[in-house]
């Protein structure tokens, strides 16, 4: 029996460089500083370092759904007041799951407010190194100026970059990231069980 006659698969191209894929891992880049931004601004009041620090005394808790098909943010609110009794806010709250009657401690965070503590803290730390992945996502495409058309593109020009000085910047960069968010989530579930 004849054998039939075997031929490659086409092999897809690489796009051309130009402005469309630097300007993708431009926004990539500002993406990720506006990521790892508000993780440390969070994670500045978790810690107490900025903000007015004072308990939040929870009256009622609620949903706040957000687009369609998402879950829902629980959300518990009350009065705030200030540790230094200077602040007062009846219409105060906070995003988490806390049990009405029970007394928070929260920082204020401009117009709202986070919880404080350690584990609050690693938490928002953790969003600060997922904007380090973010980044290296793009690099790729900010390097070569190519504009991907596919996922088989993707993973085409991450590898175009992989033996260069922007891949091993791009890999030391996605294996900080990742060390940095898993320590932070293991140390937030470490002081969740604690709790």
């Amino acid at each position: 029996m004849r054998q039939p006659e075997l031929r490659p698969l086409a092999q897809p191209e690489l796009p051309q460089p130009g402005i469309l894929g630097r300007a993708l891992g431009a926004l990539f880049f500002v993406v990720a500083l506006g990521i790892s931004g508000f993780g440390l601004y969070n994670a500045a009041h978790a810690a107490g370092v900025a903000g007015t620090h004072g308990t939040l005394a929870v009256e009622q808790c609620w949903v706040k759904h957000g687009s369609h098909g998402s879950r829902g943010t629980k959300v518990c609110g009350g009065t705030f007041r200030s540790d230094d009794g200077k602040t007062v806010d009846d219409e105060a709250s906070v995003r988490s799951e806390v049990k009405p009657g029970s007394r928070v401690s929260v920082q204020r965070a401009g117009d709202g407010y986070v919880r404080v503590g350690f584990g609050e803290t690693a938490r928002w730390v953790a969003l600060f190194f997922l904007g380090w992945l973010v980044v290296a996502f793009g690099m790729s495409f900010a390097a070569t100026g190519m504009f991907p058309r596919s996922g088989m593109q993707v993973a085409l020009i991450t590898r175009a970059v992989s033996g260069t000085r922007v891949g091993t910047v791009r890999k030391w960069i996605v294996r900080g990231g990742l060390a940095g968010a898993g320590v932070c989530l293991l140390l937030t579930l470490l002081a969740w069980l604690l709790s």
